[in-house]
Order: C-alpha cells, then structure tokens, then sequence
C-alpha cells in the first residue's frame, strides 16, 4: 500500500503549449520537480530541511509516463506518494491528473538520493527524518 500526501491544483499556461497545441513534455517534467518538490516538504525533506541542515535530495532516476494530453487552462491536480524510503533514498510516484474530466494525464516515477550539500556525497538521513518518512510509505 501506498501513502498519499497532499495534493495541490493548477491549470496549464499557455506558455507551456508547444507546436502541437498540448503542453510540451518539458513542463510535465517541471511541474512534477517543482510543485513536487514543494508538496514533499510535507514530509520533511523541502527546502526549509536544506536550509536548516545543508542537507537535500538529489534526483537520480525518473520514469515518466505520458498517458493523455493537456491544453491550455485544462485545471490539474498534482498528487505524490512515498512508495520506499531507506537510509539515503527515497522512491516517489507523482499523478497529474485532469481535473475537469478526471483523467490522469502523466506520472513520475522518482528515485532520490540524500545528499550532504557541504560534501556532495551521499548520507544517511536522520534518524527522526528515516522514521517520518518510514511512518509515511507504511501508511
């Protein structure tokens, strides 16, 4: 089983429609790192746990899904879930799903890996952190 977090809503700029009249691989792409990025911190690891601890995650691998296009205004929904969580990585599905019609049109599949920003080298996460976000992949 695994555990949803929050979710957050936007509808596509049109600055990201390309030749095709649909959003341009690129900006899936973005929204998932972005908006993800700011949806995990729910968890512990956004960017106020770097600030405070020079500590981040860095993406190592991506899967990405794209299942049905999107226009311009279409409204959308980002969700994430913690699939697995061990001492340095984390593995993440991010859904965007169309809201007006209730299709999910992408996913995003993420493996992170914990990283000391002083010594570029991966580290474990602390202990307090490695429980959070074990608590979490088990809900």
């Amino acid at each position: 089983m695994t555990s949803a977090l929050q979710s957050t809503t936007l509808n596509v700029d049109p600055a990201w429609i390309d030749e095709y009249g649909h959003m341009n691989a690129a900006h899936y792409v973005g929204i998932f790192d972005r908006v993800g990025f700011q949806l995990l911190r729910e968890v512990g690891v956004g960017l106020d746990y770097t600030e405070a601890t020079r500590c981040g995650i860095y993406t190592m691998n991506v899967h990405v899904a794209y299942l049905r296009e999107v226009l311009a205004g279409d409204p959308l929904a980002l969700r994430i879930r913690l699939l697995e969580a061990d001492d340095k990585r984390l593995l993440c599905l991010m859904e965007l799903m169309q809201t007006r019609d209730g299709y999910l049109a992408a996913t995003m599949e993420q493996l992170s890996l914990h990283v000391d920003l002083e010594t570029r080298r991966a580290k474990p996460f602390p202990e307090d952190l490695a429980q959070r976000l074990a608590r979490t992949v088990a809900e």
